[in-house]
């Protein structure tokens, strides 16, 4: 039997605003509620479900959710970051705001949603054999 992922739970500390946030830089649909979950859809049909998260004390693990998007797709994200004044990174440890990496003869960035607790990877090229 095959298997096909169809969503992912995201916990986070406001799932409207998370959602949101995700689905403006991947100019996808408005997210919907359904239940005690936000969703975003993506283009293959996977759903990034957000929830929120009710942990004693607050303490959330930092999620990690990655995108392969085409260049021009890149360029739309950047621009939304850049208009919003978002940092981003060039990579997970957040080294040096403001820059992208070139990994895999593509370009990558990172960035947090504004409840610090989802990482968004955007990237042109799938990770491969040489960095």
């Amino acid at each position: 039997m095959a298997n096909e992922l169809n969503h992912i739970i995201v916990h986070c500390h406001n799932r409207r605003q998370s959602a949101a946030f995700l689905a403006d830089l991947m100019a996808a649909p408005t997210p919907v509620d359904w239940g005690r979950f936000t969703q975003v859809a993506t283009s293959n049909n996977v759903g990034i479900d957000f929830a929120d998260d009710l942990v004693p004390h607050g303490r959330i693990n930092e999620s990690h959710v990655a995108f392969l998007v085409t260049d021009e797709e890149f360029d739309a994200v950047l621009a939304r970051l850049k208009k919003n004044s978002i940092p981003f990174w060039p990579n997970p440890a957040r080294s040096v705001e403001g820059e992208i990496n070139h990994s895999y003869g593509g370009r990558g960035l990172y960035t947090l949603d504004p409840g610090g607790t989802v990482l968004a990877e955007f990237m042109t090229t799938p990770y491969g054999d040489t960095p």
